[in-house]
């Protein structure tokens, strides 16, 4: 056999050796180190979002006494429950400050807390061609078709916590006129209760003298209505209360045998 039948041959088998050892084993490899590459890349962007997680977490433990007064601050103006005494406590507190009598206070219904209707598109301006010439009509019609159409109010989205309610509060006053409106406006901003007054009608005194549970009044007085709203919102995460225990069941009877009858040989 000639020399280069044999170096032919054994270039062929080298060439299929390195052609068989890159698909069983290099390339492989090759697809194998991308992966691990790419799983490593993954892992380290994982590893930067949980570390950025931890240090928010850490940076709000750190405030989690500042968050629990707040949290408090607002459970004062908008409690858990009624807590309609303590309420009463505080308008009847007020009333003293600035020397009015009340003399009458009655909670409502409770009503759910609904988000305000969305803005409406403005209403179109009033025609203004009637009582014109024809002129001055043609005129403004020409200049409406040239002028762009108003953009229409985008509705506003008001948040309301789920599960809000609001108690309703009627109050009667009876002072001086400038003591019943300064009991009215630390009503709304000086209670530590969030109210929200909606309306009031002041009634104007005469001298009387003391009557009927009203003190005595003189010219001047009034006597102030006012109605408003306080704030409930409940707590979602409160423990419901133990369920009762069911009552135990009665033992069954046994047909045909009367159980006041004892049984002979007992």
């Amino acid at each position: 056999m000639k020399r280069s039948t044999w170096i032919g041959g054994t270039v062929f088998l080298v060439l299929l050796l390195g052609a068989a050892a890159w698909f069983l084993a290099i390339s492989p490899a090759f697809v194998a180190a991308a992966e691990v590459r790419e799983e490593t890349v993954q892992t380290e962007e994982r590893n930067e979002i949980l570390h950025l997680q931890v240090a928010t977490l850490a940076a709000d433990f750190a405030k989690l006494d500042q968050h629990k007064a707040e949290l408090a601050s607002m459970r004062v103006q908008v409690p858990t429950s009624a807590e309609l005494a303590d309420m009463l406590r505080q308008v009847d507190q007020v009333a003293t400050t600035h020397g009015v009598t009340v003399t009458s206070l009655s909670p409502g219904v409770p009503v759910t807390v609904v988000p305000p209707a969305s803005a409406a598109a403005p209403p179109p301006p009033a025609d203004e061609t009637e009582g014109s010439t024809d002129e001055e009509a043609e005129q403004s019609a020409d200049a409406d078709e040239t002028a762009p159409a108003p953009e229409a109010v985008a509705p506003v989205a008001v948040a309301v916590p789920a599960g809000m309610v609001a108690i309703p509060l009627s109050i009667t006053v009876l002072g001086t006129y400038d003591a019943t409106i300064a009991f009215v406006d630390d009503l709304q901003n000086a209670l530590p209760r969030l109210v929200l007054v909606t309306d009031f009608t002041g009634t104007a005194q005469k001298e009387a003298t003391e009557s009927a549970g009203k003190p005595a009044t003189a010219p001047g007085d009034q006597e102030l209505v006012v109605s408003a709203f306080t704030y409930v919102l409940p707590d979602p995460w409160a423990a419901a209360p133990d369920a009762e225990p069911a009552p135990a069941a009665l033992p069954a009877t046994v047909p045909g045998k009367n159980p006041l009858v004892p049984v002979l040989g007992q």
